[in-house]
């Protein structure tokens, strides 16, 4: 019992300590579409640089993508938060389409 925990253990270490390179560095050039969708939504945490390199690739992925592609990736993420505090940033920025009332 000790044994197989101590193994689940190591492998769970091995692949989180993995991951962070690649999340780290700013470059998703080399990640899949999969790879790069199972980041959305936890970029909350990243600094802008860091979310603006992962936005860049993503649009421009998504632009390249087929329609069934698209349809795929479409929608939240399902590792976004839930609480809508993603969409507490944006607020008062620039987000109201250019439009104006009573105009």
């Amino acid at each position: 019992m000790e044994k197989a925990i101590r193994k689940t253990t190591m492998m769970l270490a091995v692949i989180l300590l993995s991951a962070v390179p690649v999340h780290a560095s700013g470059d998703y050039s080399n990640m899949s579409n999969e790879e790069l969708n199972s980041v959305r939504g936890t970029m909350r945490n990243a600094d802008e640089a860091e979310r603006n390199a992962f936005r860049t690739e993503w649009q421009q992925r998504v632009q390249n993508m087929s329609s069934e592609e698209r349809q795929q990736y479409s929608g939240r993420p399902a590792n976004a938060p839930a609480d809508g505090s993603g969409t507490q940033q944006r607020r008062g920025q620039g987000g109201g389409g250019g439009r104006r009332m009573g105009r």
